[in-house]
């Protein structure tokens, strides 16, 4: 177990000092002897104490989020399944890594023992099922046959049998395999649209399935009718997977708005509703059943786990501090609702704040200690619409005003001390992807969906700081996904989805370059601190540098990166940091030299933001966490 310090600082990388964040949920069980809880998250694998509901550890070792957690029959391992491609084994009591099962190509969303503990099942987004003889680490079969993502998979109490399904755009229904000779032996498609979850009831005689994230229907296991469906009323939307109660005779689903229903086995009748007494728009993610059977345990999309008492209906204990975000269903499906990754960071001028979006909230951290002195929460009565995410946010140069932009056509500025709403950008007709205060804070630039940028007047000293659009600029052909002022204020660089980086003219709105060397989007641009430097960073892998002048390439900076898509200059302008799908690269800006790669993040790396002294560098991520760096010792 862990050496007692904050849980901020366990399971850090070399030259991290602070996690700020747990991740997100995606699964929940409970230990064997039901005095812990173990969550499958985005950054690893957490264990808590079930009396205190204090974190005991933090398990990490996969290098993306961990999607789904399973127990051996015997108690005596658990395996977990990740978006690294690779399913892992580890002990119960110690934490310790034991084993790793490599081969699939793309994520693995579902594993699941053999009864008799031999074997292993995992599912992928690579559209196969393969089973793992858990003795030797070794592959034993490919089912090969869906065409979509397959999302879960189940092995039938007696062993016989495996069960499958897949995601939206294939064949629908539950897949039946041979569990020996791997072979199809049925599908069940009558009158479904696409299953997400599929689980056998304990005795083996029925599937029960979760449909479109809005049915729960139940199966003939060997004739694959269907028999009936759950007792379901018009306000229950949203289900979390099922869980049984130990002896079999009920199940538990999570409901939207963070309610629990316990529905009879047998029947599919509803029995009871656990009712949050808040009004919580939230859908649940994972629900389990203590091994007395006493106690559920629901965690949301929210963050929060509660622990429910059965007898009573009422909350007996919380987990919070999770980060909210995207269900499987949500991923799979796309969407954009709210989804409160780490889209942006910024420290404050002065270096005494940070401020981070968090999905539809922008948090204002005290930056050494990291508690929470000020959020920003978008409500219905600023935009008459439901919630959408922050997806940039930057400080003025005097640090008292923030401006962010969302998932909308707007983008709104917010006084740092108090978080009032200060007004409000319209004249976009696409989502805003970035936003760039000038130097002196008169002009601010926004980045659009739509691809135009749009340059609006600060009233500097004034009581309604919102002017006019001074100019609307046209040019780039797709998503203008980064803006940026030159240090002197006359020029803005924009880098968009078309590939292509341009510079613009401020004074009166002109076209002036236009780089075309990348061969894939330009998610990031960045000016040096004196203002000789362009710096972007593009989804096909490099960090390039431009004379700022004269538009010549100067270095294109490519070793071990991937999807770049966060760009920063120290403040000194010797050093370039770049973010891709997990990890930070540092640059020597002279040299051109990798002076060293932090891997610690399981997701994207959206955002980088050096303090004002270039002793700490801001990482976030779309894991939910914010990782604070220490840079004063020599990379």
């Amino acid at each position: 177990m862990q050496k007692p310090q904050h849980y901020t600082q366990w399971k850090l990388s070399p030259g991290a000092k602070k996690r700020i964040g747990k991740g997100g949920i995606n699964e929940i069980k409970y230990f064997p002897d039901g005095t812990r809880l173990a969550v499958a998250s985005t950054i690893g694998i957490w264990i808590y104490d079930v009396q205190t509901c204090k974190p005991l550890d933090l398990i990490t070792g996969h290098t993306g989020p961990v999607n789904s957690l399973v127990f051996s029959p015997d108690g005596g391992t658990f395996v977990t399944a990740s978006d690294d491609n690779t399913a892992r084994l580890w002990d119960t009591v110690t934490g310790e890594h034991k084993a790793s099962f490599g081969g699939h190509t793309e994520a693995i969303n579902s594993v699941a023992f053999s009864p008799d503990g031999e074997r292993l099942a995992t599912a992928s987004d690579d559209k196969t099922i393969r089973l793992w003889n858990l003795l030797t680490g070794e592959q034993i079969a490919k089912l090969e046959g869906h065409t979509e993502i397959v999302l879960s998979t189940e092995f039938s109490p007696d062993g016989t049998a495996i069960a499958s399904s897949e995601a939206f755009g294939g064949k629908g229904g539950i897949w039946i395999w041979d569990a020996h000779t791997y072979e199809l032996l049925k599908l069940f498609e009558e009158d479904t649209d696409w299953v997400e979850y599929i689980v056998y009831s304990p005795n083996g005689s029925m599937l029960i399935s979760r449909e479109t994230r809005r049915e729960i229907n139940f199966w003939d296991a060997k004739t694959g009718k269907k028999l009936k469906s759950c007792e379901t009323e018009d306000w229950m939307g949203e289900y979390s997977p099922v869980a049984f109660a130990p002896d079999g005779r009920t199940f538990a689903t999570g409901v939207h708005r963070d309610d629990i229903c316990l529905w009879d086995t047998d029947t599919g009748r509803l029995i009871k509703t656990f009712e949050l007494e808040e009004d919580v728009d939230s859908s649940p993610s994972s629900v389990a059943f203590s091994p007395d059977g006493e106690t559920i345990a629901c965690a949301s999309e929210d963050g929060t786990i509660r622990l429910w008492d059965v007898e009573t209906e009422k909350i007996k204990k919380t987990i919070t501090d999770h980060t909210p975000h995207l269900s499987a269903t949500q991923k799979t499906e796309g969407t954009q609702a709210p989804s409160q990754r780490t889209y942006s960071v910024a420290y404050s001028p002065n270096g005494n704040t940070l401020a981070s979006s968090y999905g539809t909230e922008i948090l204002m951290r005290n930056s050494e200690a990291g508690e929470i002195q000020t959020t920003i929460t978008y409500s219905w009565e600023i935009h008459r619409r439901p919630q959408q995410n922050v997806l940039a946010i930057a400080h003025s140069s005097d640090g008292k005003i923030l401006a962010s932009a969302e998932d909308t056509t707007k983008a709104r500025l917010w006084d740092t001390q108090n978080g009032r709403f200060l007004g409000s950008f319209v004249g976009h007709k696409e989502s805003i992807f970035s936003v760039a205060f000038s130097p002196d804070g008169r002009m601010l630039a926004t980045g659009s969906q739509d691809n135009t940028i749009c340059l609006w007047e600060v009233r500097i000293g004034e009581l309604y700081l919102i002017g006019d659009l001074l100019f609307t600029l046209t040019g780039h052909t797709d998503n203008v996904c980064s803006v940026a002022f030159s240090p002197d204020g006359g020029k803005l660089a924009t880098g968009s989805c078309d590939k292509t980086v341009r510079l613009w003219d401020v004074r009166t709105g002109n076209h002036l370059k236009t780089f075309i060397d990348h061969i894939g989007s330009v998610y990031a641009v960045a000016y040096s601190p004196d203002g000789s430097i362009l710096a972007s960073g593009s989804r096909d892998g490099e960090l390039r540098l431009w004379n700022s002048q004269t538009g010549e390439l100067l270095e294109t900076l490519k070793g071990q990166t991937q999807n770049i898509f966060s760009v920063a200059f120290s403040p000194n302008g010797n050093v370039i940091a770049c973010g891709d799908n997990g990890a930070i690269h540092f640059w020597d800006v002279q040299t051109g030299e990798l002076l060293n790669t932090c891997r610690a993040h399981t997701n994207v790396v959206e955002s980088l933001a050096f303090s004002t002294d270039g002793k700490t560098l801001a990482s976030g991520s779309r894991d939910g966490t914010i990782l604070i760096w220490d840079l004063e010792n020599p990379l």
